[in-house]
């Protein structure tokens, strides 16, 4: 039979133990090496219920539409649609616009990681020459999509413009050539398994 002292010895050694955290001095930190990095995770929406930019017009009929009106309603259908966020990009100073349009909808992600590296080796040899420290972004292990939207167009220049020639209806009488070609749209719900992750070189 097990008596009472043994038992209690048994008690206090499986108990951790305490100690009092204290700061370190300077020099002790100076001697101390590690590596360390940020795991985000989080929830944000892109224009859920529309963006600022434009109001929504009365109709879908363009040539109605004041300077500050707009639709992203697919087309076909007689009732307009609030728009949401647009990205433009220009690859180079004489040429077009790549445009992400009508972007919006809830997102969330978990598991996206920011952290430097240090690439001194791999990349067919150039590694070594490169040796220095770059951003790693690791891609969220889901990423999540809750009423998502966006096209993917090409345009010939960045911001929208109503193809009604008025002025009064958005339109520009020295860029009477405004064009806007729909690449791919998509409406999203679901969720993404991702992996791999980004790597952001620095340049002088």
């Amino acid at each position: 039979m097990i008596s009472k002292a043994w038992m209690l010895s048994g008690i206090l050694l499986a108990m951790p133990a305490f100690a009092e955290m204290q700061a370190l001095d300077d020099d002790t930190l100076s001697s101390m090496n590690g590596q360390g990095g940020v795991y985000l995770s989080g929830e944000f929406s892109i224009n859920k219920d529309g963006g600022v930019l434009w109001s929504k017009p009365a109709s879908n009929t363009p040539s109605t539409w004041k300077a500050s009106q707009r639709s992203c309603a697919t087309a076909g259908p007689s009732t307009p649609e609030n728009c949401g966020m647009r990205v433009a990009i220009r690859s180079e100073a004489g040429g077009g616009w790549y445009v992400l349009d009508n972007l919006k909808g809830v997102f969330s992600f978990e598991g996206l990681t920011l952290r430097t590296r240090t690439i001194n080796s791999g990349f067919n040899g150039d590694g070594a020459t490169f040796n220095q420290d770059v951003l790693e972004f690791g891609l969220p292990n889901e990423v999540k999509f809750k009423d998502g939207s966006f096209a993917l167009r090409v345009a010939n220049q960045g911001g929208w413009q109503n193809k009604s020639l008025s002025v009064e209806n958005g339109g520009n009488t020295s860029y009477q050539s405004y064009q806007q070609t729909n690449i791919f749209s998509a409406k999203i719900d679901g969720t993404i398994r991702m992996q791999g992750n980004v790597l952001i070189f620095p340049q002088n």
